[in-house]
């Protein structure tokens, strides 16, 4: 399992990866929010301590009373890459893995790097102005509210010839927890 913390938009909460022989997942923590009234009201929740009752059929949830609200957490895991996934995981050097997003059937990379016990993550994001895909011959665009969309189709030997270190963004740090 690897994790680290990272702040895509902005928001501060933290995302792990795990990634196993089944795939690569994120879990991160979503806090939630349900009034004292709907609590007092309802009696599905029930409030011990500083935990709630009836979220999960199971177990409790440490909760915090902040004015008229309990505050709690519930983890998250969502599919990077696994069985069902339509995101596509390809190796192209000994430790660099791309992952191919799948959104409304067209793909967008992210790099990831593993060295020793860290994982890097650099999402698709470059200068516009950078003619790096000059050489892909097959290429469309498409102008969608005001955005404009460029559709690349590289052969493999296109693709191997692309200065990745121009393609990628920021790098993400990730290290390694068991």
């Amino acid at each position: 399992r690897v994790s680290g913390t990272s702040r895509p938009g902005g928001n501060a909460s933290e995302i792990k990866y795990e990634v196993s022989a089944a795939g690569i997942f994120t879990r991160n923590l979503v806090i939630h929010s349900i009034s004292r009234e709907t609590v007092r009201e309802t009696s599905k929740y029930r409030i011990q301590g500083d935990y709630i009752y009836g979220i999960h059929e199971t177990d409790s949830l440490p909760c915090v009373l902040e004015g008229e609200n309990y505050y709690f957490g519930v983890e998250r895991r969502d599919t990077v890459v696994a069985g069902d996934s339509k995101n596509i995981l390809r190796k192209v050097a000994a430790n660099e893995y791309v992952i191919s997003f799948e959104e409304e059937g067209l793909f967008t990379p992210c790099l990831i790097v593993f060295s020793g016990n860290s994982m890097s993550i650099r999402y698709f994001d470059y200068p516009t102005e950078d003619p790096i895909f000059k050489s892909i011959k097959a290429q469309q665009s498409s102008v969608d509210l005001g955005m404009n969309t460029i559709y690349l189709l590289p052969t493999l030997k296109e693709w191997k010839k692309l200065d990745r270190s121009k393609m990628f963004g920021k790098t993400i740090d990730f290290k390694r927890s068991l």
